[in-house]
């Protein structure tokens, strides 16, 4: 890709803004970055990597004087498409492409791209995983805070990305080798404006496959199920509950590999020490990405059962006084959520949950349904502890299914110690938050860190000895 002294223009200056920065200099462009922020509200140390890179810059919106003479606009994830500037662009006949799609026409290395509402890092984390222990080169990038143009894939064999519906909206030629997509559940209204428009959304990972390449997706999904139909690829499902010849699916609690002339057996369920149905649901997908690399069934068992998680998802991180915390700050949607709640979710001996669980909830409000998510809760959540903008939204549904047991907090410290009062030994104190952290927190991994950073406060503060 020739942009040696052509001007772009980079809109947004987050991690992925800033990324495309220092990469387009190294390709010669002529850079300029135009910012929503004020200056006063940029990091020093973001303000001296600009310097250092000798790129114009202009803070406090965007003017469309940053695109005058403009080859190429990049636009970060978070940047709505629908401002001015686009619209400037477009009358202009200036190409507008997201940071995923100019690392895509820079990378020379096959590209493993995943998406979904949920389960996205869990599983790209995986596949890496199961890349490098089958004997390849591999690095997870995208929407897991490494972004997929500050990779460098000369010495790789594969490029394993997690891509978000903000990402895809900006693709022209973006095209993996082989895609997934795990499920679609209601998430990012706010921006897409309906669920059908979310899922075209995510559709577009596979738009420019072709029957050379494939596409893994969730057969127990109907929405899933419509979204594939009419793709080019070549299409592998998978499935915990029924039978697919042509994919991978669960008999008798073994997962099956279909693609050959006989069941091939890959792993047992027992092998994966992931727990939930969700978790399965992630082992399928990362299952079929194996074997389509040749990869052998020993060595995909080993990293299944190896493997404990990623940060901030149902991540365990201590007990005290007979109470576990578990940190689920990535569960930023409430479908997400309720996936948190049935994996933690104590069963009787009738097979009832039991409601020991405090959860910490709350958040920027992404103005989807809550409905099923309070009823869910009212079902195993013992009490709730409410933070955010959106605690109003879930206080008012949770009084009118009939759940009372609420508590408001102003801070995540406040809002652990709140929890933490209520707890009683065998307790479980989840932070779930079913919102985006962006009211209080830079970012889900911020929101974690605090939590997690409270919780090690209280105990050290309690002096107790944990049990």
């Amino acid at each position: 890709m020739d942009l040696n002294d052509k001007r772009v223009t980079v809109v947004g200056l987050g991690k992925s803004g800033l990324a495309c920065a220092r990469r387009l200099k190294e390709l010669g462009a002529k850079v300029f970055i135009t910012e929503a922020l004020p200056k006063e509200q940029i990091s020093v140390e973001v303000l001296k990597e600009i310097e250092s890179l000798s790129v114009a810059c202009e803070f406090g919106g965007h003017t469309l004087s940053a695109i005058d003479q403009s080859f190429l606009i990049v636009v970060s994830p978070g940047v709505h498409l629908d401002l001015g500037i686009f619209e400037g662009a477009q009358s202009r006949s200036i190409p507008v492409i997201s940071e995923i799609e100019l690392a895509y026409r820079i990378l020379n290395k096959p590209i493993i791209a995943v998406t979904g509402t949920n389960g996205k890092t869990t599983t790209t984390i995986l596949i890496t995983e199961v890349l490098k222990a089958g004997g390849f080169k591999a690095i997870a990038a995208g929407n897991i805070g490494f972004p997929l143009i500050a990779v460098d894939d000369g010495d790789l064999d594969y490029v394993v990305a997690e891509v978000s519906s903000y990402q895809l909206e900006g693709i022209l030629e973006f095209k993996p080798h082989i895609s997934v997509i795990l499920n679609i559940t209601e998430d990012h209204i706010e921006r897409h404006g309906s669920i059908d428009k979310y899922a075209k959304a995510k559709a577009r990972i596979f738009e420019n496959q072709r029957k050379e390449n494939y596409l893994i997706y969730n057969a127990d999904s109907g929405r899933t199920r419509k979204l594939v139909k009419g793709a080019k690829a070549t299409l592998v499902p998978f499935s915990r509950k029924r039978k697919h010849r042509s994919g991978f699916y669960v008999i008798h609690n073994q997962i099956i590999c279909g693609l050959t002339d006989h069941d091939l057996k890959v792993c047992s369920r027992k092998d994966i020490f992931l727990k939930g149905e969700h978790n399965l649901e992630n082992c399928l997908a990362v299952v079929a990405v194996a074997k389509l690399c040749g990869i052998s069934e020993q060595t995909v068992k080993k990293v299944l059962h190896d493997f404990k998680g990623v940060e901030h998802r149902i991540e365990y991180v201590d007990k005290f006084q007979g109470v576990e915390f578990y940190n689920d700050s990535k569960g930023t949607n409430p479908d997400s959520t309720v996936v948190a709640l049935k994996a933690l979710a104590p069963v009787n001996k009738r097979g009832r949950k039991k409601k020991k669980i405090i959860l910490i909830a709350g958040g920027k409000d992404k103005g989807v349904d809550i409905t099923q998510l309070c009823m869910y809760i009212k079902k195993v959540v013992k009490k709730i502890v409410l933070i955010g903008e959106a605690r109003e939204r879930f206080s008012l549904t949770l009084h009118s299914l009939g759940f009372d047991a609420i508590m408001f907090s102003d801070s995540m410290e406040s809002a652990v110690n709140a929890a933490n009062s209520v707890a009683g030994k065998g307790d479980i104190v989840l932070l779930s938050p079913a919102c985006s952290s962006f009211d209080m927190f830079t970012n889900y991994e911020e929101r974690g860190r605090v939590f997690k950073k409270a919780v090690a406060r209280l105990i050290d503060v309690k002096g107790e000895i944990k049990v």
